[in-house]
């Protein structure tokens, strides 16, 4: 097995993918009703289960199609599995209400921190150019990120060294590094970028202050290669599972959009459906 090659899609046809999804999916929201989770209430008339549909969105961003048009598609091409999927706004519902639910189970998987921690701020842009202004989701503000100005969001994620984020925080496009301190209360070893030199607790590369006096702060140089690991992961966000083109018109479903993402990462990076279905590592 390639460890360069995590996607179960490399492995794994698309049927053995789907079961094995559903398989884990169903076995994770037992395990959390005997533990005293409350899951979300089924939505009035619901014919497909919670794990059905949940399933079904994971099995979307593996296979990097749009929410919408890959679960539309789905009534058709998969209605063997689905026999009984409810219409698109009621799939979008469900997901809302089940976003504290995605999120636990993303962290489920992290497994919480590590002997290192890598933070950093990923833009979410929700729109460009002129429409900036008509953006009115409660919280939205403009910001600048790699692609220039943009209105909506940024998320701050902490991420352990095995590569599974387990805390992140949904800040407003304008954010300042300092705005996510409370993210970070209480964790050892944490490395972030030069704007995180003002939060305490976070080491970061040396900077330089007016007048041009270099600020040294214990930095080392594999401290950098493994900060960049961060950025491999937003890649994968980004490119595989559409972090960069989410497309929300209410906040709790730009949550749930985003802890759909996270969770679906931390489901490669564990490899947990590989091991499922007998991949050797």
């Amino acid at each position: 097995m390639d460890s360069n090659r995590e996607h179960p899609l490399y492995y794994l046809d698309a049927e053995t993918l789907l079961v094995d999804t559903y398989i884990w999916v169903d076995d994770e929201l037992k395990a959390l009703q005997a533990q005293g989770f409350k899951l979300p209430p089924k939505q009035k008339h619901q014919k497909a289960t919670l794990a059905e549909l949940l399933t079904l969105a994971i099995f979307l961003l593996l296979q990097g199609q749009d929410l919408a048009k890959g679960y539309l598609a789905a009534k058709t091409t998969l209605k063997a599995y689905f026999p009984s999927l409810p219409h698109l706004s009621r799939f979008y519902r469900v997901l809302q209400k089940a976003q504290g639910l995605l999120a636990c189970l993303a962290t489920r998987l992290a497994g919480g921190e590590g002997l290192l921690q890598v933070v950093d701020l990923k833009p979410i842009p929700l729109a460009h150019g002129h429409r900036i202004h008509g953006l009115s989701l409660p919280e939205a503000a403009m910001g600048v990120g790699p692609l220039g100005a943009f209105g909506g969001y940024v998320l701050m994620p902490v991420m352990n060294e095995r590569g599974l984020f387990f805390r992140w925080a949904i800040l407003p496009g304008n954010a300042r590094n300092t705005w996510g301190r409370d993210l970070l209360d209480g964790l050892p070893a944490v490395l972030g970028d030069r704007g995180l030199r003002w939060v305490q607790g976070v080491k970061t590369p040396p900077y330089r202050v007016r007048g041009g006096t270099v600020v040294e702060t214990g930095w080392r140089g594999w401290m950098e290669r493994v900060r960049n690991w961060i950025e491999t992961r937003f890649s994968v966000m980004v490119r595989s599972l559409g972090l960069h083109r989410i497309e929300a018109r209410s906040y709790w479903g730009l949550v749930a959009r985003v802890n759909l993402i996270l969770l679906v990462h931390n489901l490669i990076r564990s490899r947990v459906l590989l091991r499922m279905a007998g991949v050797e590592l």
